[in-house]
């Protein structure tokens, strides 16, 4: 094989491999967007609740959402606004909280994942968390 037939074969791989590095850029792919295997069923109707965090630690999308160390949603974005951040969660409609709930950032080992623990309230719970309900920073963990 002649050097100019490997440099030519080289140059349309490479040329290939940037392509589709662009392609799949410019479509705003993600890892994040993966889907894990062992993650929540969250169910076909799930409903969204957004927590206010001071600091997220090393909390990513696609997380685990859980409640009394049951996996009962995920973690789908997370976004920072000013000083505060918000974690966007999808929970199974089954699940049902209070609107009072509280949200802390935990850790399921020494090394291990991080995750959101939702908990009801010592007192209070009158009503239900529902789609599109925020749990602010008073209700939120210390992180």
């Amino acid at each position: 094989m002649t050097s100019s037939l490997k440099t030519r074969r080289f140059r349309r791989g490479a040329t290939v491999a940037i392509a589709s590095l662009l392609a799949l850029s410019g479509c705003g792919f993600s890892p994040y967007d993966l889907p894990l295997p062992g993650g929540a069923d969250v169910g076909d109707d799930p409903y969204t609740v957004t927590v206010q965090f001071r600091d997220v630690l090393d909390l990513v999308p696609q997380s685990a959402v859980r409640v009394d160390d049951i996996a009962v949603g995920k973690v789908t974005k997370i976004r920072l606004k000013g000083w505060v951040a918000g974690a966007t969660l999808k929970i199974n409609r089954d699940v049902k909280l209070p609107d009072d709930a509280e949200a802390t950032i935990r850790q399921s080992s020494l090394l291990g994942e991080k995750f959101v623990s939702l908990s009801k309230p010592t007192e209070g719970g009158s009503g239900r968390l529902s789609n599109g309900d925020k749990i602010p920073l008073d209700r939120s963990g210390r992180n």
